[in-house]
């Protein structure tokens, strides 16, 4: 067999294993994807492709985004860095960022998303509404490290949903500036208050092992005894106002 004759038979292979890695079918994105993102309903093809239905799951807790379409860049997989364009929709909660999976830590960058905070239920026994916008030029994740994070959240709107009416809290804001240098030993965002019958200042902060919540609570709307009582579910009374001091393992 000539030179030639073996150049083009291995050129074929290679031509043969693009175009089945081409059409590998969008269902394919389970092998690459974390278990607690979970996908049903699969159309179009694993560098390009959706999802009818979407869940992140945490704990117990299942979280629902809807809809979800992404985009794989194929170089990053040789890199056994996986990065991915996603966006997802659920009436008028959506979620835009890239997503970037590596051996050791999970990143996120160019987060623009719009969510109901009635998932907080879920995760503590607070009824409240309102508007939550995310807006993170970076956060990365990691087992050996504290999480990296800038960006600002936004808790817009908010209410406390009570039996008889909604009570009015305000708005409200965390701003993240953490630096992104990997010495860095604790992510840390400061709670402030751009208005509202409810004023919360103080910090949140999280190490590799640890998180800590520590925000002051104040104004009229705490005259209101329903919503006192709610709040000291996780807050304690302090200088005439709640404090909101947790702590714990991550």
């Amino acid at each position: 067999m000539s030179a030639l004759s073996k150049h083009l038979r291995w050129f074929g292979l290679w031509v043969l294993v693009a175009c089945l890695l081409v059409q590998m079918p969008a269902r394919t994105i389970g092998l690459i994807l974390p278990d607690s993102l979970q996908l049903e309903g699969f159309s179009g093809s694993l560098w390009q492709g959706q999802a009818a239905r979407s869940r992140v799951v945490i704990g117990d807790k299942a979280f629902h985004l809807g809809y979800l379409s992404w985009r794989l860049s194929p170089h990053t997989l040789l890199f056994l860095s996986p990065s991915f364009d996603l966006h997802t929709r659920w009436g008028a909660q959506t979620v835009d960022l890239q997503l970037q999976l590596t051996p050791s830590a999970v990143r996120l960058s160019n987060v623009d998303t719009k969510l109901d905070v009635r998932f907080i239920r879920q995760l503590m026994p607070l009824y409240t509404g309102g508007v939550l916008l995310v807006d993170l030029d970076y956060l990365e994740v990691a087992t050996d490290r504290a999480p990296k994070i800038a960006g600002v959240i936004l808790w817009e709107q908010a209410v406390w949903t009570a039996r008889g009416r909604d009570v009015g809290l305000g708005n409200y804001q965390i701003a993240f500036a953490s630096p992104l240098e990997a010495n860095v030993e604790t992510a840390v965002g400061e709670v402030t208050t751009a208005s509202g019958a409810l004023i919360a200042e103080g910090r949140v902060s999280f190490s590799p092992s640890e998180y800590d919540v520590n925000v002051a609570l104040s104004g009229p709307a705490l005259d209101n005894q329903a919503l006192r009582d709610a709040l000291q579910l996780m807050a304690v009374p302090s200088d005439g106002g709640l404090r909101i001091a947790i702590s714990g393992e991550l």
